[in-house]
């Protein structure tokens, strides 16, 4: 799942960043007219970084240095337009150069502390390694999902996924080769799954997939073809590693996230325990076994 936008940028991401940009010029026209009316007693500087702060957060510190250059261009015409008098001509110039500094700086430093949150925060919700999502991210979203299905009435299914044999890969190849497996799994599974459904990895080879308004036999269908392309990644690289893969499809809303999980986990290792290397789902309510690939 791409998931949502991340730090600051989430506040204006849903606005399109034309709108954003014609915005922001209109205020600092808006700011300029002020000046020019109200002469040289009133200062507006300040609220000049509204529309810099506004444009950086939503573009990056470039869309912020343009909309830097237009306060200072604006507020320099103000200050000429208002007749105010200065000692030496050159002033006027000067400190419109210094307005553009300061807004320079201000925008650039913004545009740092941003990126700063935002990697931060994309630490904490996806995994460095597999860049899938972190487990606190996956449950969050688990919950918002069955919010939806109580409402929808639609079918959701959660799946647990476990390397078989993967502390063998770490022992014989080297952590480099088990790396580049995990690595490897969240690929195969990020190109088969939909933007609505979340992958996460749980942590060392467990994985978890939440497959949102999906029923026992496309839950089926797509887990079957996950193993294969999984199976099929194991041989080429010659990795001794198989998967096991526990999933409950709830046609009625689960009563939590943990309950919806456990059923799952439940399932996995039952598999596990089964001589592994298999898929097995189940419905819940009980209605039958839903797939297993022997």
């Amino acid at each position: 799942m791409n998931g949502e936008r991340i730090g600051a940028t989430r506040y204006f991401g849903e606005i399109p960043a034309p709108v954003v940009l014609l915005g922001s010029l209109f205020l600092v026209g808006f700011l300029g007219v002020t000046d020019f009316l109200t002469g040289a007693e009133l200062s507006f500087s300040i609220f000049y970084l509204i529309p810099v702060t506004i444009a950086t957060l939503r573009s990056g510190f470039w869309w912020g240095l343009g909309v830097s250059l237009a306060s200072a261009t604006v507020w320099l015409t103000a200050d000429l337009g208002a007749g105010a008098t200065y000692s030496l001509w050159l002033i006027p110039y000067w400190n419109a150069v210094v307005r553009l500094g300061y807004f320079t700086v201000h925008g650039y430093l913004l545009s740092r502390l941003t990126g700063r949150l935002a990697e931060e925060e994309r630490r904490a919700l996806f995994d460095p390694l597999t860049e899938a999502a972190s487990w606190r991210y996956f449950r969050e979203y688990a919950g918002k999902v069955i919010e939806g299905v109580r409402r929808s009435r639609a079918p959701v299914t959660a799946a647990y996924m476990d390397l078989d044999n993967f502390k063998a890969v770490n022992d014989r190849m080297g952590h480099d080769a088990g790396d580049h497996l995990l690595r490897t799994v969240a690929d195969v599974v990020r190109g088969a799954i939909r933007g609505a459904d979340m992958f996460a990895r749980v942590g060392g080879d467990e994985f978890a997939l939440l497959l949102p308004q999906t029923g026992s036999q496309e839950a089926s269908a797509l887990l079957l073809r996950l193993k294969k392309s999984l199976d099929e990644e194991m041989q080429r690289n010659g990795w001794p590693v198989s998967v096991s893969v526990g999933a409950v499809t709830f046609n009625v809303p689960p009563p939590s996230v943990d309950a919806m999980l456990k059923r799952a986990d439940d399932l996995m290792y039952a598999v596990k325990s089964g001589g592994k290397n298999d898929v097995r789902l189940e419905q819940w309510p009980p209605s039958g076994v839903g797939a297993g690939s022997g």
